[in-house]
């Protein structure tokens, strides 16, 4: 691994959001995504799969978070195989949510938000489609399939053609595919060159995509490009959220080892940046306040 890199086996861990109403969000989280609880109490409500945890709300947002606001954009849920996805956008199709569905070449995915304006997608990976990535003189971004067709990555995806995938039996899985995990996380930002000085100058992901033509910059590891996102969509409308207003609460990387953890820490002092040292964490915030966990795998 290059010095200052994080390793490949860097994996994102539970992100806490907040929330307007638990028990309302929960129609969307755990009845319709089908996420399982884990743990609760009055205030936090732990959600997951196949034991582990992926999302924790938090009450106490007075407020939705409003569009176009400066934080959360959505939150990844990445499933294995198709079948996974197509469960999903069945379930979504049930319960009469607003939903939209995208074919990004490199993925395909369903997205929705909870009743707190929390945005939620629901991601299969599919690399096997994509060939290269072009980026032209003035910044535009253009998606080589295998096939040599190019494409911008935000076709609608084929929801009836996702479907078939399920077969005639009409049986849909209620409950999130066990294997899921938290893919990326993707926010609304103002200065995204500082964001990614941070997270590639100081933390150590790689960057990926930087453009401010296509409006996305993101970063993450070899093995897993894009896992870190903002995006300037929004341009000039973009808005404060307000305050107590629902969105991220903070988000958590998973590092390879607490040696590699010490190293996060030792660029974290000598980049300046406050941070603390938390039950065997490192917790921090990004140049625009979004706040972040650091801790070591199996620690």
């Amino acid at each position: 691994m290059d010095e200052g890199l994080l390793s490949q086996a860097t994996r994102l861990g539970p992100v806490h959001l907040k929330v307007t109403d638990i028990p309302v969000a929960l129609t969307v989280w755990r009845d319709t995504l089908g996420l399982v609880l884990v743990g609760e109490d009055d205030a936090v409500v732990e959600l997951g799969a196949g034991g582990g945890t992926l999302i924790v709300l938090h009450a106490g947002a007075s407020v939705p978070l409003p569009q176009k606001s400066r934080d959360l954009f959505h939150v990844a849920i990445h499933v294995t195989t198709r079948r996974d996805l197509a469960h999903t956008a069945a379930r979504l199709k049930a319960s009469g949510l607003r939903y939209s569905a995208q074919d990004h070449l490199i993925s395909e995915s369903l997205y929705v938000s909870d009743p707190s304006g929390n945005g939620i997608e629901i991601c299969f990976d599919t690399p096997e489609r994509f060939l290269r990535r072009e980026v032209s003189a003035d910044g535009r971004v253009a998606l080589i399939a295998t096939d040599g067709s190019a494409h911008s990555g935000l076709e609608p995806l084929d929801v009836p053609g996702l479907l078939r995938d399920l077969g005639n039996s009409g049986h849909v899985e209620q409950r999130m595919a066990p294997d899921a995990f938290i893919g990326h996380i993707h926010m609304r930002a103002r200065a995204p060159e500082a964001l990614m000085e941070f997270y590639v100058g100081v933390l150590g992901f790689e960057p990926h995509i930087q453009s401010r033509t296509f409006g996305m910059f993101d970063c993450g590891t070899a093995r897993r490009p894009h896992m870190v996102a903002f995006n300037i969509w929004a341009r000039d409308e973009l808005r404060e959220p307000p305050p107590h207003a629902a969105g991220i609460d903070h988000f958590t990387v998973e590092l390879a080892s607490a040696e590699e953890l010490a190293a996060v820490a030792q660029r974290l002092d000598a980049a300046n940046v406050p941070s603390k040292k938390a039950g065997g964490a490192v917790e921090t915030a990004d140049p625009e306040g979004n706040r972040l966990r650091l801790v070591a795998q199996g620690g």
